[in-house]
């Protein structure tokens, strides 16, 4: 969509929030449109979206208040499994209330209005109102429930009429924990759709009470136990569009596979420089490449950037896709890109011996210290597509297919970015070292296979000369006073702050955190436990209480990473603000912004960072369901694995246990080799007849006992205390 003009409705929305405001009563529609002078329709929309927003509180059809002038808390609703308590986490900084929906069933993500009823550390609250709900599209498993007519049958016997046949009644199973197992299917679009299949349902209706869930059956995925089919479930509910539009696809065949010579004019010409690509082994969308030159204590870092932009122009089809999309998706075995394979893998990836349209950010460093920098675009001929594990190989002195003429400048790189690091950490960048899963697959896409991811050096150097990109064109942002799209990650919340503290006394470590401590002080806290088996629960609490990293047009500092100015521009081929901050640099780089010009893009800017944050939330929720799937097909068909778990979590009926290599799954007390039960605190389990305990982040050797692939489900099992 293109740049709008949002000073207007900026104006009517500041006259709406100060009307209601400074009103000693809700205000009707009416009332509003006297105070505003605005004409019904504008009126109608603006005041749609404050309260479809969470802003203002429709109090009935046609009243309108501020949310607190009412003691309603703005939250999202958040839920475990759909019978396990629901609680609501407050938009502004507080603690989880525990929530009690007597009339209306809010389901997990939901935007929701609370009233307080009890204050104090364990406050609790009433929904009051769903304002917009997270689900409106679910996947599930079709079946026939054949309703019982007996009663019936008996009494029509009676009467001497026709024996009537059983009523058919279609349910659907759903795949999401979090909503009701069972759903009432209402209307069905696909008459070819039989037992057993698993189905894209559209909500019709939300539950009352006891009341159902009804669907309307919309698309037939495939048969239930089809791993390609439970992906493409995952991507419909997480609201992922997999296919182009017709117009998209044709504008990027439309460019070519090379850049037209008439666009390669006044840009710098860098196609004789050492430049090369560094990415994973499957990859094929390159959009980053590097250089280097040193010079005793002099360093010249080049990295360079596909000019996407150049080709996905404001309000094109191909910006309408990519901003709808927000990033690509990558899920085992499978890639959702944001842009067509034109314009990823052939016109805009950085291929070797072609030459590529970029945006460089020219780096000269001191030692570590930079020095200057400069971006412009540019035109680059990549020498080389090398991959990680041979770059690795290569690094650690091992045969590699590395060519010759790169293995100087690649020690050298290695050598910088450890310097680079070093520094980046001593300053304050928190690094939590979670791991993640990484699945072999056969040809049927199943996980034959699964390991923790390792990060290599090759990763790290790749990673913190995008850091180091990315912090300048951030800064040349600020300096300049440029509508753009920052990355923002804000202090962790105090109130969560208190669990880490309780978390550290249970695994015998009292290092008071505080309400506010220090990036240094919180890294000194995840070295205690560098190397045990209880890091990966003490860097999951951290991650817990520090907020979201988010996009926002406010330049508000990157807290885990202790960067004052910061931003994404290095992966434009598959995240829109990258896209979107090539777009604010070229417009400079053309014509310096005015200010009305400022003002416009501005406020743009703040929606289309909503937007890229929402879609990189999707995306995320997304990978994760699809690593949870996968986790629960291998188990499934390796019930006699064993391996190390550690023990993350200790609720009153079963314990939580994270595997070496990611998983999580539920480990019931009846499954514990001994007559294992928590104690009062809840910190450790003990064994009631040996008086054997068990502390949190103990290492337990376990093996799954139960599996639902289709909840994605996994019980364990212990063979024994390791």
């Amino acid at each position: 969509m293109p740049f709008y003009n949002v000073k207007e409705d900026d104006m009517l929305t500041d006259t709406i929030l100060k009307e209601l405001r400074d009103a000693p009563r809700p205000l009707t529609f009416t009332q509003l449109k006297q105070k505003t002078g605005a004409d019904s329709f504008q009126l109608q929309s603006e005041l749609s979206a404050l309260v479809e927003s969470g802003k203002v509180y429709a109090q009935s059809a046609s009243k309108y208040t501020l949310p607190h002038k009412s003691s309603l808390l703005l939250c999202r609703a958040r839920v475990s499994s759909y019978n396990s308590p629901a609680f609501a986490v407050p938009s502004e900084k507080g603690s989880d209330i525990y929530l009690d929906m007597p009339d209306e069933q809010a389901f997990d993500g939901d935007l929701v209005f609370v009233r307080l009823t009890k204050k104090g550390d364990r406050p609790r609250g009433t929904l009051i109102q769903i304002i917009k709900r997270a689900h409106t599209r679910v996947s599930g498993t079709l079946y026939i429930d054949k309703k019982d007519t007996s009663a019936f049958r008996r009494h029509a016997r009676k009467k001497g009429r026709l024996r009537p046949q059983p009523q058919k009644r279609y349910i659907a199973l759903l795949s999401d924990k979090k909503l009701p197992h069972e759903a009432e299917v209402v209307a069905n679009d696909c008459p070819n759709a039989r037992p057993g299949d698993l189905c894209l349902f559209n909500i019709v209706s939300y539950p009352r009470l006891n009341g159902a869930l009804k669907l309307a059956l919309v698309e037939v995925l495939g048969s239930s136990d089809d791993i390609d089919a439970r992906l493409s479930a995952i991507c419909a509910e997480n609201s992922i569009t997999q296919d182009f539009p017709s117009q998209a696809l044709e504008m990027a065949a439309g460019f070519g596979t090379d850049p037209d010579p008439r666009d390669c004019s006044g840009r710098l010409d860098l196609r004789g420089g050492q430049i090369f690509t560094i990415d994973g082994d499957d990859a094929q969308d390159f959009d980053d490449a590097v250089s280097i030159e040193v010079n005793g204590n002099t360093t010249v870092l080049g990295v360079h950037i596909a000019d996407v932009s150049h080709y996905v122009t404001e309000g094109s089809p191909l910006d309408t896709c990519a901003r709808e999309r927000g990033t690509s998706v990558y899920l085992p075995g499978r890639t959702i890109p944001m842009l067509p394979e034109a314009l990823c893998n052939c016109l805009c990836s950085l291929m070797p011996e072609r030459d590529r349209l970029t945006f460089s950010c020219i780096m000269r460093f001191s030692g570590t210290k930079l020095e200057s920098y400069d971006i412009r675009r540019s035109i680059i001929r990549s020498k080389a597509r090398l991959t990680y594990s041979e770059v690795n190989k290569m690094l650690e002195r091992k045969h590699s297919n590395v060519p010759e003429t790169l293995r100087d400048t690649l020690v050298a790189m290695n050598s910088f970015a450890k310097a680079l690091r070093k520094e980046r950490i001593a300053n304050g960048s928190i690094e939590l070292d979670l791991p993640e899963p990484y699945f072999k697959l056969d040809a049927s896409g199943n996980p034959v296979d699964v390991q923790a991811r390792q990060r290599v050096d090759a990763e790290t150097l790749i990673e913190e000369f995008m850091l180091a990109a990315n912090r300048c064109v951030a800064s040349f942002a600020q300096k300049n006073e440029l509508p753009f799209p920052y990355r923002v990650h804000e202090k962790p919340d105090p109130d969560k702050l208190s669990d880490l503290d309780e978390l550290l006394v249970c695994l015998g470590h009292p290092m008071k955190v505080g309400l506010s401590p220090s990036q240094q002080q919180l890294s000194r806290i995840l070295a205690v436990f560098k190397g045990d088996s209880r890091h990966i629960i003490v860097a999951q609490s951290l991650l817990h209480a520090m907020a979201k990293a988010r996009y926002c047009e406010k330049n508000l500092g990157h807290y885990a990473l202790a960067f004052r100015d910061y931003c994404h521009f290095t992966s434009p081929i598959r995240r829109y603000p990258d896209l979107l901050a090539h777009r604010m640099l070229k417009r400079f780089s053309d014509r310096p912004f005015t200010e009305e010009e400022k003002l416009v893009n501005t406020g743009n800017m703040h929606t289309l960072t909503e937007e890229a944050s929402l879609c990189e939330q999707n995306a995320a929720q997304a990978e994760r369901d699809a690593d949870k799937l996968m986790s629960a097909v291998y188990l499934s068909r390796n019930m006699n694995w064993r391996i190390n778990a550690v023990l993350k979590r200790i609720l009153k009926r079963y314990a939580v246990v994270t595997l070496e290599n990611s998983f999580e799954g539920v480990l019931p007390y009846r499954n514990m080799y001994g007559d294992y039960s928590p104690d009062l605190d809840g910190t450790v389990l003990v064994d009631g007849h040996t008086g054997n305990a068990v502390y949190l982040g103990d290492r337990l050797l376990v093996r799954p006992s139960y599996t639902d692939v289709s909840q994605a489900y996994v019980e364990f099992e212990t063979v024994h205390k390791k």
